[in-house]
């Protein structure tokens, strides 16, 4: 199998234990895929915003805003005030989201610790390497380009 198959493999496989997680949490249970990938986001998106949200996903303000307020009356996302600048507001993760995240993080802590058993730190160090090389790419531009 090629790398292009086992990161599609990857891929399959991260989707289906979201889904799996989502399932299995009568907190997430009736949340949309669409909605945990905006929960996604948000959490690994520092000082996260309507705006930002909007121009990192390539679809318009108003549709981010119609979500957010979704995620806001369902206690999911918390809007946070700048203490800076009064117009801005920080989306953040709501504590029971959070903790809830930690238990989809429970998954990575595990394969972490597998790998460490197997592989030595030069590895791992050239893995996360890989990783950050993968994850760097400007998506949008390679699938403009086919």
């Amino acid at each position: 199998m090629g790398i292009t198959e086992k990161m599609n493999s990857f891929y399959y496989h991260m989707a289906l234990y979201e889904l799996q997680l989502m399932n299995g949490s009568d907190y997430f249970n009736g949340l949309s895929y669409n909605s945990l990938l905006y929960i996604n986001v948000i959490e690994q998106t520092e000082n996260c915003t309507v705006s930002r949200l909007a121009e990192m996903l390539h679809i318009t303000k108003s549709a981010v805003t119609i979500k957010i307020n979704e995620l806001v009356r369902q206690n999911i996302v918390k809007k946070e005030q700048s203490t800076f600048d009064k117009r801005v507001y920080y989306l953040k993760l709501s504590p029971e989201t959070g903790e809830l995240m930690k238990n989809y993080d429970r998954i990575f802590q595990k394969a972490e610790a597998e790998l460490r058993n197997k592989y030595t730190e030069e590895q791992l160090d050239l893995f996360g390497d890989i990783l950050e090389t993968i994850s760097g790419y400007n998506w949008r531009k390679l699938t403009d380009e086919q």
